[in-house]
């Protein structure tokens, strides 16, 4: 049988995409579920067709869900939207120098769950000086080692000569929370340790971050690794990220900027947290580490998106870092939208991946330079 185009199917599937956006915001809590069950059924066909329709889904689909109750009935019935990998080969289309990276699969299940992907420079690179351990967004609700903000900034950074294990963590679906994915985290942490040397570096030049969800469990596991007496690691790497379940109020004049803008609510990203604390207070700093004393933790660098309701988290928090004698980078697009990495080809998303790279490889004096 010949292989299915995007072509072909781009006109049924738009019909779909589009009735499905009218589902969404029609009253009635059944349509979400229904929806999920609808998707996971997708993802049960073969791959020449399921790979364009998922990839016209990751392009077309834009419109968030209203509340986030109706996107957790969604997804636990979808369990996960998938990442087609058709976005992977026109990368390397277009920039034929990654594939000089080497990936390998890192499955582990004696004595904690442990799913990462370890990327390599290409072999003619230099010898790396440092190397990232890497938490993916997706509101602890989605998002895996596919997605861009996972791939892309791994394949990227290691194209650099910057190794990256890319952490697939558990979602909070159907009776996860805290503390599962956030010990997921940790085990991959502590396996970057044992192994520095498969990529190449002392463990001592390891850092660690993640973005958005992510970065709330990169922050959370430094914590965890402060007060545990654990291997710290050379930095922490915050990108957009959302720290507390309870937003502190924006300042005048951010308030100006981002009262206008349709963003994350504030009862969205409450209920998001109630998801991922389950039965865990909102005050527990391993929960919401913006709440957490930042003493004794690495050098950070903080990226906020200044088109982005999460910057009355991270803005906050670099500048607590900072008080407590934490060296900061702090970093403002200011006309960013949540998410750059996930956004390919973008100004903003390769500034980004610029700065985190920079960062990684020589801190705030190569910022600054």
């Amino acid at each position: 049988m010949a292989p299915t185009s995007t072509a072909t199917l781009e006109g049924p599937v738009t019909r779909t995409l589009t009735a499905a956006r009218s589902m969404l915001v029609t009253r009635g809590r059944w349509r979400f579920p229904a929806l999920g069950y609808t998707l996971r059924g997708l993802k049960t066909l073969p791959a020449p067709v399921r790979e364009p329709v998922f990839d016209l889904m990751r392009q077309r689909v834009g419109a968030a869900l209203p509340e986030f109750g109706d996107a957790l009935r969604f997804m636990e019935a979808a369990q996960g939207v998938p990442d087609s990998r058709l976005w992977q080969r026109r990368l390397l289309l277009d920039r034929p120098h990654l594939g000089g990276v080497s990936t390998r699969e890192i499955v582990r299940d004696e004595g904690g769950r442990l799913r990462a992907r370890l990327y390599l420079p290409p072999q003619d690179a230099p010898p790396p000086t440092a190397a990232l351990v890497w938490a993916h967004g997706g509101a602890f609700l989605m998002g895996d080692l596919e997605a861009p903000e996972a791939h892309r900034v791994a394949i990227e950074t290691a194209a650099a000569g910057i190794p990256v294990l890319s952490v697939d963590y558990r979602w909070c679906l159907n009776g996860v929370h805290y503390p599962l994915p956030l010990d997921d985290l940790l085990t991959a942490w502590h396996w970057a340790v044992d192994h520095a040397d498969e990529m190449g570096v002392e463990a001592s030049r390891l850092h660690l971050g993640g973005a958005s969800a992510g970065a709330c469990l990169a922050a959370s596991a430094i914590l965890r690794l402060r007060d545990s007496g654990g291997p710290m690691p050379a930095s922490q790497v915050l990108a957009y990220p959302v720290l507390e379940g309870t937003l502190p109020p924006a300042s005048p004049e951010v308030a100006a900027v981002l009262e206008p803008l349709q963003l994350l609510t504030d009862d969205l990203i409450g209920g998001m947290f109630a998801n991922w604390a389950g039965d865990a207070s909102w005050d527990d700093p391993y929960v919401s580490p913006g709440l957490g004393d930042p003493a004794g933790l690495p050098p950070t660098f903080v990226l906020t998106c200044g088109h982005d309701s999460l910057r009355r988290s991270s803005e906050p928090y670099a500048a607590k870092l900072a008080a407590a004698g934490v060296p900061v980078w702090h970093e403002v697009l200011p006309t960013a939208t949540h998410a750059p990495f996930a956004r390919l080809g973008e100004d903003d998303g390769e500034y980004a991946l610029w700065r985190l790279r920079t960062w990684v490889a020589g801190g705030p004096a190569g910022m600054g330079a």
